[in-house]
């Protein structure tokens, strides 16, 4: 999971610039082993137009809250809670290209995972 994080320029001596500098990151994210195939199943059934990298259909997804210790993910309209962690250690995350062969592409490293469980949402 690739991310940005829009900070204010702090190069500009006119705080009402309206420039930002971009910081992209990477974070693990794990979900429960069923989660991602229930996802792509819903996203093949929706016969979207966006694929993954294998051809099929890429299930729609939001991030809420992602600068806090528990944010939350809505994947294909389950909604999973998430945990952050620091791992031991780093992960190297990769762009995979598959064309004649399997290229991949380091991408960038991290020392950050969040860990998604499933709730309930109920009106109150």
């Amino acid at each position: 999971m690739s991310t940005s994080n829009k900070t204010p320029s702090t190069h500009s001596p006119n705080a009402a610039d309206d420039e930002y500098e971009e910081e992209e990151y990477y974070i693990v994210a794990s979900l429960p082993p069923e989660a991602l195939s229930e996802a792509k199943l819903k996203a093949q059934n929706a016969k979207r137009s966006s694929n993954d990298i294998y051809g099929q259909p890429w299930p729609h997804y939001a991030l809420v809250d992602i600068d806090t210790e528990n944010p939350f993910l809505e994947l294909e309209g389950s909604i999973y809670r998430g945990t952050k962690d620091e791992l031991l250690g780093s992960t190297m995350v990769f762009e995979t290209v598959v064309n004649e062969s399997v290229d991949s592409k380091l991408l960038g490293v991290t020392s950050q995972a969040i860990k998604f469980q499933p709730v309930k949402l109920t009106k109150q």
